[in-house]
């Protein structure tokens, strides 16, 4: 099992809120299974045992298996275990914590249930392994209609099955599934695209009642109360969490590791507040330090990837990415090698999650990542001598240049940061939070005006391509229905009829709003969309 801290456990309020619902809507009759997808470490395991550890209701059975790299009969051990201490606590049994003894004692309380255990322990035994899989799936239903209780099953890196050796293992599940009503399925991912491939092909019957959930980072204003609980008694100022929020992406586990660091700092120098040094320092330990901890991580997510035939061509494609090599023709040419040499060691990158694909565009998944492999690994292979101080220097250089270039951005205003964004597209399709976006190459960019409104301000700038005039409508704060009035009301005062209208609010909109926009065949890019733009093209976040 996966070891978490659950005291680190922050946020992810609407998760565990679908979670509950999710829970009510089985003891009703309605059974809507759950697919969290994401890439490691960003939180998935850590959500599962949070909501397990403070669910108390006892009509509910939770089973959490952990099946990365486990066999059939450990995965077995922990399912059987899962419902008899179940079966204990509700028979006020002893709670023990081996098997055997949960299984004598509860003999008497459950004894289909019992039967089937022992069966599946003599399959096993005789080495039986693809019965005793079809039998071991249908222990929850078997279980819970014994007790007239309600199973929820938690399976942690569900696409691991596969790798039991059971032919169909994947149908087998499903057809269990479909008939299983008093259980419950809540699986999880690290391979999205493997995850989702899965769903949609092996069980396919089973795809309309998974419901997929994609586990992201923190947005901004997430991060920077996190970076508050991990900090907790030290003072932070705003400018540093934004920058800290911007240089890790967001992503939890590579905040919280370098808070904590900020915080050892803080007591060894016996600092109340934390300064841009201090920052740099706490940085420098983590991930050029080669025993740092986020140092240690990406060294050994590097030895996991290039451990087959043709790591060189994967360290040479990550090295290239982080040089903004984006598009396969850029790829090939830049590396010398053949296009489909290039192509199947993406779909590898990929595939692990650690290289993204949206269109015709590859980049890397996270910002942390590159920054490591362009200035601590890059530099380690390419050091010529064995002075560690030289590449500590530039190590320290090149984390300045990347603070000042931040400082700099951060002093720009909105639009200015938008228009600097359009700039970098050239005809590329993407798709962004499920919405297919053709977007231009834009041959010059203008603001137009600022139009005053009831709260706040609205920035108009018009974009000219090939296809035509794009009208886009910035506003900082909170948009509502009258600003889609005016947005529409100012595109045809100022440039008669364009190609497209776009509404930029990192604030975001209500359903109402967004539902108006929508109809006026307005897109809308709020933070989740901007994020996505700005990571893509190497461009530093936009606070609110």
């Amino acid at each position: 099992m996966k070891i978490v801290d659950l005291d680190k456990f922050y946020d992810r309020k609407e998760i565990l809120d679908l979670l509950k619902k999710r829970i009510l809507d089985l003891k009703e009759g309605y059974r809507q299974n759950i697919a969290f997808l994401g890439n490691r470490y960003i939180g998935k395991t850590i959500i599962l045992q949070k909501f397990i550890s403070d669910l108390q209701d006892i009509q509910i059975c939770p089973v959490y298996l952990d099946l990365e790299n486990k066999e059939l009969d450990a995965i077995f051990e922990k399912i059987t275990g899962g419902l008899l201490f179940h079966c204990a606590k509700i028979k006020k049994l002893p709670l023990r914590h081996d098997v055997k003894s949960l299984l004598e004692e509860s003999k008497g309380h459950i004894p289909h249930t019992h039967r089937a255990i022992k069966r599946i322990y003599s399959l096993l035994a005789h080495h039986k392994s693809n019965e005793a899989f079809r039998e071991m799936i249908l222990l929850p239903q078997i279980y819970s209609k014994e007790m007239n209780v309600f199973c929820v099953l938690f399976m942690d890196e569900f696409h691991s099955l596969q790798d039991l050796g059971i032919p169909n293992v994947f149908q087998e599940l499903g057809k269990k599934i479909m008939t299983q009503k008093r259980c419950l399925y809540v699986v999880t991912s690290s391979f999205s695209i493997l995850a989702n491939n899965i769903l949609s092909e092996k069980l396919s019957l089973l795809f309309g009642n998974f419901e997929v959930v994609h586990v992201h980072s923190f947005d901004l204003k997430t991060s920077c109360a996190f970076i508050d609980n991990c900090i907790d008694d030290v003072k932070i100022s705003d400018p540093i969490k934004c920058f800290l929020v911007d240089f890790t992406g967001g992503h939890p586990l590579f905040l919280r590791l370098i808070c904590q660091e900020l915080g050892n700092l803080c007591k060894m120098h016996q600092q109340k507040e934390i300064f841009i040094p201090l920052v740099q320092l706490a940085i420098e330990n983590v991930l050029f330090n080669p025993w740092g901890v986020l140092s240690r991580h990406f060294d050994l997510l590097l030895e996991n990837l290039t451990s087959e035939k043709g790591h060189n061509v994967i360290i040479r494609i990550l090295s290239a990415l982080t040089e903004e090599k984006y598009k396969l023709k850029e790829l090939t040419e830049g590396l010398g090698l053949k296009q489909s040499q290039v192509l199947v060691k993406l779909n590898y990158l990929i595939d692990h999650g650690v290289v993204l694909k949206n269109g015709s565009l590859y980049y890397l998944a996270d910002k942390l990542m590159r920054f490591w492999l362009k200035f601590v690994f890059q530099i380690r292979q390419q050091s010529f001598d064995f002075n560690p101080e030289q590449r500590q220097w530039q190590f320290r250089r090149e984390l300045e240049h990347y603070y000042e270039n931040f400082k700099i951005n951060a002093q720009k205003d909105f639009p200015t940061r938008i228009m600097e964004l359009l700039y970098c597209f050239d005809k590329e399709t993407l798709h962004i939070n499920g919405r297919r976006y053709r977007l231009p190459v834009f041959r010059k960019v203008t603001r137009l005006k600022m139009v005053e409104i009831t709260k706040g301000c609205m920035e108009i700038i018009r974009g000219i391509s090939e296809s035509g005039e794009w009208f886009f409508a910035l506003k900082a704060g909170s948009v509502n229905e009258n600003d889609i009035n005016l947005i529409l009301k100012e595109s045809r005062k100022s440039i008669g009829k364009p190609r497209k209208h776009i509404l930029i609010s990192p604030s975001g909109i209500d359903d109402n709003t967004r539902l108006k926009a929508l109809q006026e065949r307005m897109w809308v890019w709020s933070e989740g969309e901007l994020s996505t733009l700005l990571h893509m093209f190497n461009k530093p976040f936009i606070p609110e």
